[in-house]
Protein backbone atom coordinates (compact mmCIF):
# COMPACT_ATOMS: atom_id res chain seq x y z
CA UNK A 1 0.00 0.00 0.00
CA UNK A 2 1.06 3.19 -0.97
CA UNK A 3 1.21 6.72 1.11
CA UNK A 4 1.40 9.58 -0.84
CA UNK A 5 3.59 12.54 0.54
CA UNK A 6 3.54 15.62 1.80
CA UNK A 7 0.93 15.12 3.71
CA UNK A 8 0.03 17.68 7.03
CA UNK A 9 -0.80 15.74 10.25
CA UNK A 10 -2.11 17.71 13.31
CA UNK A 11 -0.76 16.84 17.23
CA UNK A 12 -2.36 18.26 20.01
CA UNK A 13 -0.71 18.82 23.20
CA UNK A 14 0.61 21.64 25.55
CA UNK A 15 2.64 24.50 24.72
CA UNK A 16 5.19 23.58 27.37
CA UNK A 17 6.35 20.77 24.77
CA UNK A 18 7.38 23.11 21.70
CA UNK A 19 10.89 23.00 22.78
CA UNK A 20 11.24 19.81 23.37
CA UNK A 21 9.23 18.79 19.98
CA UNK A 22 11.29 21.31 18.46
CA UNK A 23 14.28 18.87 18.61
CA UNK A 24 12.51 15.27 18.49
CA UNK A 25 8.68 14.78 17.35
CA UNK A 26 9.50 11.14 18.47
CA UNK A 27 10.30 10.02 22.05
CA UNK A 28 8.93 6.84 22.44
CA UNK A 29 9.79 6.89 26.18
CA UNK A 30 6.97 9.48 26.79
CA UNK A 31 4.47 7.28 24.74
CA UNK A 32 1.70 5.76 27.23
CA UNK A 33 0.33 2.83 27.28
CA UNK A 34 -3.87 2.07 27.41
CA UNK A 35 -4.64 3.94 24.33
CA UNK A 36 -6.38 2.73 21.16
CA UNK A 37 -3.50 2.13 19.24
CA UNK A 38 -1.26 1.12 21.74
CA UNK A 39 1.93 3.48 22.31
CA UNK A 40 2.84 6.05 19.89
CA UNK A 41 2.67 9.46 18.52
CA UNK A 42 -0.51 10.10 17.68
CA UNK A 43 -1.68 12.88 15.05
CA UNK A 44 -4.55 13.60 12.72
CA UNK A 45 -5.88 14.91 9.72
CA UNK A 46 -8.06 17.26 11.50
CA UNK A 47 -7.12 20.34 12.84
CA UNK A 48 -9.84 20.75 14.63
CA UNK A 49 -10.04 16.99 16.22
CA UNK A 50 -6.07 17.95 17.27
CA UNK A 51 -7.54 21.43 19.24
CA UNK A 52 -9.95 18.83 20.96
CA UNK A 53 -6.75 17.03 21.74
CA UNK A 54 -4.67 20.35 22.85
CA UNK A 55 -7.66 21.45 25.01
CA UNK A 56 -8.04 18.03 26.71
CA UNK A 57 -4.33 17.71 27.32
CA UNK A 58 -3.66 20.83 28.90
CA UNK A 59 -7.16 20.95 30.87
CA UNK A 60 -5.20 17.30 32.64
CA UNK A 61 -1.67 18.69 32.15
CA UNK A 62 -0.21 20.01 35.68
CA UNK A 63 2.67 22.09 34.12
CA UNK A 64 0.24 25.34 32.92
CA UNK A 65 1.03 25.28 29.29
CA UNK A 66 -1.40 26.38 26.95
CA UNK A 67 -3.33 24.02 24.75
CA UNK A 68 -1.10 23.91 21.14
CA UNK A 69 -1.20 22.00 18.43
CA UNK A 70 1.24 20.87 16.46
CA UNK A 71 1.67 20.70 12.31
CA UNK A 72 3.55 18.01 11.28
CA UNK A 73 4.35 17.20 7.65
CA UNK A 74 4.94 13.49 6.49
CA UNK A 75 7.38 14.20 4.17
CA UNK A 76 8.63 10.53 2.91
CA UNK A 77 8.12 7.34 3.51
CA UNK A 78 10.83 4.73 5.58
CA UNK A 79 11.99 1.57 3.29
CA UNK A 80 9.12 -1.59 3.77
CA UNK A 81 6.40 0.08 5.43
CA UNK A 82 3.36 -2.04 6.19
CA UNK A 83 0.62 0.33 7.95
CA UNK A 84 -2.31 -1.03 9.58
CA UNK A 85 -5.22 0.64 7.63
CA UNK A 86 -8.85 0.34 9.41
CA UNK A 87 -11.10 2.25 6.79
CA UNK A 88 -13.76 2.56 9.23
CA UNK A 89 -14.85 1.40 12.98
CA UNK A 90 -15.63 -2.96 12.30
CA UNK A 91 -15.04 -5.59 14.74
CA UNK A 92 -11.38 -6.18 14.23
CA UNK A 93 -10.46 -2.17 14.82
CA UNK A 94 -12.84 -2.99 17.87
CA UNK A 95 -10.74 -5.83 18.48
CA UNK A 96 -7.64 -4.18 18.12
CA UNK A 97 -8.64 -1.54 20.23
CA UNK A 98 -9.99 -3.23 22.74
CA UNK A 99 -7.08 -5.21 23.80
CA UNK A 100 -4.23 -2.13 23.44
CA UNK A 101 -6.90 -0.26 25.81
CA UNK A 102 -6.72 -2.80 28.62
CA UNK A 103 -2.66 -2.99 27.99
CA UNK A 104 -2.19 -0.30 30.86
CA UNK A 105 1.43 -1.47 31.73
CA UNK A 106 4.13 0.33 29.29
CA UNK A 107 5.66 -2.10 27.13
CA UNK A 108 3.20 -4.23 27.18
CA UNK A 109 1.44 -5.13 23.65
CA UNK A 110 -1.04 -7.86 22.85
CA UNK A 111 0.53 -7.70 18.93
CA UNK A 112 2.68 -10.10 18.15
CA UNK A 113 4.47 -7.27 15.78
CA UNK A 114 3.13 -4.12 16.63
CA UNK A 115 2.73 -2.43 13.29
CA UNK A 116 5.02 0.90 13.03
CA UNK A 117 1.47 3.14 11.66
CA UNK A 118 -1.88 2.45 12.04
CA UNK A 119 -4.23 4.76 10.85
CA UNK A 120 -8.14 4.49 11.43
CA UNK A 121 -11.25 6.32 13.38
CA UNK A 122 -11.11 7.40 17.64
CA UNK A 123 -12.44 5.51 19.65
CA UNK A 124 -15.36 7.31 22.03
CA UNK A 125 -14.77 9.65 24.77
CA UNK A 126 -16.62 7.05 27.42
CA UNK A 127 -14.12 4.30 26.21
CA UNK A 128 -11.98 4.02 29.44
CA UNK A 129 -15.33 3.72 31.21
CA UNK A 130 -16.87 1.20 28.97
CA UNK A 131 -12.95 -1.00 29.19
CA UNK A 132 -13.02 -0.95 33.08
CA UNK A 133 -16.76 -2.28 32.85
CA UNK A 134 -15.66 -4.75 30.43
CA UNK A 135 -12.57 -5.69 32.66
CA UNK A 136 -14.77 -6.23 35.77
CA UNK A 137 -17.19 -8.21 33.95
CA UNK A 138 -15.02 -10.02 31.44
CA UNK A 139 -16.43 -8.98 28.69
CA UNK A 140 -15.44 -10.12 25.07
CA UNK A 141 -14.61 -8.41 22.04
CA UNK A 142 -17.93 -8.71 20.48
CA UNK A 143 -19.87 -6.99 23.38
CA UNK A 144 -16.70 -4.08 23.51
CA UNK A 145 -17.58 -3.33 20.08
CA UNK A 146 -21.44 -3.00 20.32
CA UNK A 147 -20.88 -0.84 23.21
CA UNK A 148 -18.39 1.89 21.23
CA UNK A 149 -20.33 2.06 17.99
CA UNK A 150 -23.83 3.00 19.70
CA UNK A 151 -25.22 5.72 21.30
CA UNK A 152 -26.77 5.44 24.80
CA UNK A 153 -30.14 5.38 22.98
CA UNK A 154 -28.81 2.25 20.89
CA UNK A 155 -28.31 3.70 17.93
CA UNK A 156 -25.72 3.19 15.32
CA UNK A 157 -22.84 6.01 15.94
CA UNK A 158 -21.26 7.15 12.26
CA UNK A 159 -17.79 6.46 12.02
CA UNK A 160 -17.26 9.96 10.69
CA UNK A 161 -18.05 11.42 13.89
CA UNK A 162 -15.78 9.25 15.78
CA UNK A 163 -12.59 10.92 14.30
CA UNK A 164 -9.42 9.68 12.63
CA UNK A 165 -6.01 9.34 13.71
CA UNK A 166 -2.62 8.38 12.55
CA UNK A 167 -0.29 7.03 14.91
CA UNK A 168 3.75 6.77 14.74
CA UNK A 169 4.41 3.56 16.49
CA UNK A 170 8.35 3.16 16.00
CA UNK A 171 10.72 5.98 16.06
CA UNK A 172 12.23 5.22 12.55
CA UNK A 173 9.85 7.22 11.14
CA UNK A 174 11.59 10.78 12.85
CA UNK A 175 13.64 11.53 9.97
CA UNK A 176 10.67 11.63 7.61
CA UNK A 177 8.27 13.95 9.91
CA UNK A 178 9.25 17.61 9.86
CA UNK A 179 8.05 19.85 12.71
CA UNK A 180 6.27 22.65 10.42
CA UNK A 181 4.56 24.98 12.88
CA UNK A 182 2.01 25.39 16.28
CA UNK A 183 -0.89 26.74 16.99
CA UNK A 184 -1.24 28.14 21.15
CA UNK A 185 -4.64 29.02 22.14
CA UNK A 186 -4.30 32.44 24.43
CA UNK A 187 -6.25 34.92 25.20
CA UNK A 188 -9.34 33.11 23.32
CA UNK A 189 -7.81 32.86 20.30
CA UNK A 190 -5.49 30.75 18.17
CA UNK A 191 -2.25 31.68 17.27
CA UNK A 192 0.38 30.12 14.79
CA UNK A 193 4.20 29.99 15.39
CA UNK A 194 6.16 28.99 12.51
CA UNK A 195 8.77 26.47 13.44
CA UNK A 196 11.18 26.84 11.17
CA UNK A 197 11.36 30.47 11.70
CA UNK A 198 15.11 31.34 14.42
CA UNK A 199 13.43 34.55 15.28
CA UNK A 200 11.18 34.68 18.43
CA UNK A 201 9.87 38.05 17.73
CA UNK A 202 8.70 37.20 14.23
CA UNK A 203 6.96 33.48 14.73
CA UNK A 204 3.88 34.47 16.21
CA UNK A 205 0.99 35.28 14.50
CA UNK A 206 -2.70 35.80 15.33
CA UNK A 207 -5.12 33.14 12.85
Amino acid sequence: MDITTPQLLYHGTTSSTVESFRHTLLQSRYWKPGKDFGEGFYTTISIAQARRWAHKTAKESWDGGKPCVLVVELTSLPERVEPLLFLSDSPAWGSFVYSHRKAGVKGQDPCKRHPDIIIGPMADNDTGKIVHKGVQLNKDDNWFYEQITRSEKGRKLDALKLGNQVVFSSERWEPHLTLVGYHIFAGGRWMYGDARSTSDASEIKLL
